[in-house]
């Protein structure tokens, strides 16, 4: 298996496998993508691929495209000038899980947060896939901020007062 940064002729495999990652995350997203969302995608992988400051790479095994992982720097607190490294598309087939890709896959990411003088990775995963959230603990990764959502008519309805004066 070997990791490499994407050119031009992966974009079918990403724009693929990012599809694979959203079909997989459907029943746990709140938000409903966007008409032409995959078509963005496409382009946003494009540019990335062009630009020194984003990684796009991909793990090759057995003569295809089997992993990818997108990365791009940010400033992830409003408190900070401190910058990191977010994760975001990581993705490996399912045929090629438990096989040491993603693992490949962050490696290669924490290396170039290394080489750009960044000494922080970030990430966002659905709190029930719990496969993911292993998979990330087992890296080194922990849970700092947790993001809720409610239907604002729940809230409305929950946060009014109760006849009981609460």
């Amino acid at each position: 298996m070997k990791v490499r940064q994407a050119g031009p002729q992966d974009l079918p495999d990403l724009v693929a496998m990012f599809q694979e990652l959203d079909r997989m995350q459907r029943e746990w997203r709140v938000f409903t993508p966007r008409p032409g969302f995959y078509d963005e995608v496409a382009d946003k992988y494009r540019q990335a691929i062009q630009r020194p400051n984003a990684l796009v790479a991909v793990a090759e095994g057995e003569g295809e495209v089997v992993g990818m992982a997108y990365a791009e720097f940010r400033v992830p607190s409003r408190f900070s000038d401190e910058r990191a490294l977010e994760l975001s598309g990581v993705m490996v087939r399912s045929s090629h899980r438990g096989r040491g890709v993603g693992r490949a896959l962050v490696e290669e990411a924490a290396r170039f947060a290394d080489e750009h003088g960044v000494g922080w990775l970030e990430l966002k995963t659905f709190v029930p896939n719990e496969e993911a959230m292993g998979f990330w603990r087992a890296l080194g990764f922990n849970p700092r901020v947790v993001q809720l959502t409610a239907p604002s008519a729940l809230a409305a309805r929950l946060a009014a007062p109760r006849a009981s004066g609460e």
